[in-house]
């Protein structure tokens, strides 16, 4: 199904890490307005929060791409190591932001924090630490998908069901349609989709997307569902569920 939209986007942005990835800044103070305007304004889907029970339920529900931990103390600590303990957090990056300490340092790290950045620092290279975390992260793999008998994706057997009946694919297109179906509704560029396709490993020209998207059509269209996977016109392309099941994600 083709929707026709405007003009293309901007590919230095669509290719920015922080360029639409969740990430949940915990702060028991308030959060420096300018990080905040910074993060949003690079695109970035951010939820904050001052209470580790509220991070917690984020975490583990609203699946954040990047934790960010300001004002760590060593009483993070053992919240920290015991949400880290979670199957659905793990390969979360936590980024910790504490006073220029060593053993403060050090205690974030052996907790399960991917770094530590020591304040005072500039919010640039707060950005660019997020942003190196970004293109590592791989905690998206470990998340399955459960939508009802929509579709269900379970990354630990490779394994995927659409409208009940399970469909094989390539690792190739496992990936790309794991991906998508934990972002329904989301445009994807053709340079992000390369990037899915390829696990960040290799360029791939345009065309070649464009087959991969017509093979995972083809492969969708065993289950009745070949009409979901919807191509945006000088965008991209977005898988859309049926809109009476589809599940209502607040990304904002």
């Amino acid at each position: 199904m083709a929707i026709p939209q405007g003009s293309t986007t901007n590919n230095n942005v669509e290719m920015d890490p922080l360029y639409q990835a969740r990430i949940l800044l915990l702060a028991e103070t308030a959060p420096p307005s300018g990080l905040i305007f910074r993060l949003q304004g690079s695109g970035a889907f951010l939820r904050t929060t001052s209470a580790m029970n509220d991070a917690f339920q984020l975490v583990t529900g609203w699946h954040p791409a990047l934790l960010i931990l300001q004002d760590w103390s060593a009483r993070f600590a053992p919240w920290l190591m015991e949400l880290s303990a979670y199957p659905v957090c793990a390969g979360l990056p936590v980024l910790a932001i504490g006073v220029d300490d060593d053993a403060n340092a050090m205690s974030a790290l052996d907790a399960g924090a991917s770094a530590y950045v020591s304040t005072p620092c500039s919010e640039t290279l707060l950005l660019a630490q997020a942003s190196a975390l970004l293109k590592k992260n791989q905690h998206w793999k470990c998340l399955p998908v459960e939508r009802g008998s929509l579709i269900q994706v379970n990354p630990g057997s490779c394994r995927v069901w659409v409208n009940g009946e399970e469909i094989r694919l390539s690792r190739r297109l496992f990936r790309f349609l794991h991906y998508l179906a934990l972002h329904p509704d989301r445009t994807f560029s053709p340079q992000e989709i390369a990037n899915v396709l390829t696990d960040g490993r290799s360029l791939i020209q345009e065309n070649s997307v464009a087959a991969q998207v017509h093979r995972l059509r083809k492969g969708l269209e065993k289950a009745g569902a070949a009409e979901w996977l919807e191509t945006v016109h000088g965008f991209g392309y977005r898988l859309s569920l049926p809109p009476k099941n589809a599940i209502d994600v607040n990304l904002s």
